[in-house]
């Protein structure tokens, strides 16, 4: 059995992303022997092929939430990995807000190439071959419902926490001695009335949930310029545990 995650991209908050200072395309993640592709955000049909990738060996796309950044490239990819629906791919993962019908971020003509679309929400779990995929606790993230997500078989957890500002909650509401976690975590320092992650509030959810091994991604230009390989040294010696700074194509075996 195969299980890595690679990085097509690491880039979060406005400026990195739309500037391109760091690639935006997602998560491919092997899950088991079963490719996920992970929040889609521009350019990542291109990072897949530059990655070594082929879009129609995707099984699974998941979509954290609705915002541009994790959803950009869905269609694109959508499209490529069908071979413009003929060749249907097995399921669509998102909470339901980014499906709906008069407002969805997949084109009504693309949904003819999924077999399946699934929403979901806090608690909710989907089986899929011999995999299970699971709705954490839901985040503060203002204008799209977003959710934790675990996804595990019976040897490996895999644990990714998006987008949405830190709140106790999150202490509980995630699973500890995950195999790996992925923290998306925008800032060094927690910033007012932004919901995203900063790497205090990952130092907290290391502290109590004590993963095997964590990684951060989605980084804004604050942490571009606290140099991310650094913040994730000190987290490790702050925390004991092995903490990964992501850069564009990294991959981690787990």
């Amino acid at each position: 059995m195969s299980y890595s995650i690679t990085f097509l991209g690491t880039g979060g908050g406005r400026v990195v992303v739309f500037r391109q200072l760091r690639h935006s395309g997602g998560m491919w993640l092997t899950f088991s022997d079963v490719n996920i592709l992970i929040d889609p955000g521009p350019g990542s049909l291109i990072r897949i092929l530059e990655r070594g990738f082929e879009p129609k060996d995707i099984d699974i796309f998941i979509l954290s939430h609705r915002h541009l950044d994790h959803t950009a490239d869905i269609n694109a990819v959508l499209e490529s990995a069908t071979e413009s629906t003929k060749r249907k791919k097995d399921l669509l993962i998102s909470p339901s807000d980014a499906l709906l019908e008069c407002d969805s971020v997949v084109l009504p003509y693309l949904r003819k190439g999924l077999k399946k679309l699934e929403s979901i929400y806090e608690g909710k779990e989907i089986s899929y071959k011999n995999i299970k995929i699971k709705g954490l606790i839901k985040h503060i993230h203002r204008g799209a419902d977003t959710f934790g997500i675990e996804i595990s078989d019976e040897r490996k957890r895999f644990v990714y926490v998006p987008c949405g500002r830190f709140f106790d909650g999150m202490l509980e509401g995630y699973p500890e001695n995950a195999d790996i976690m992925v923290f998306n975590t925008t800032f060094v320092h927690p910033v007012p009335n932004i919901d995203h992650l900063a790497a205090s509030d990952v130092k907290k959810m290391l502290l109590k949930l004590k993963p095997k091994k964590a990684v951060i991604t989605h980084f804004s230009l604050q942490m571009l310029k606290s140099v991310p390989e650094k913040v994730a040294q000190n987290l490790s010696s702050e925390t004991g545990i092995p903490v990964v700074a992501a850069r564009d194509g990294l991959r981690v075996d787990f």
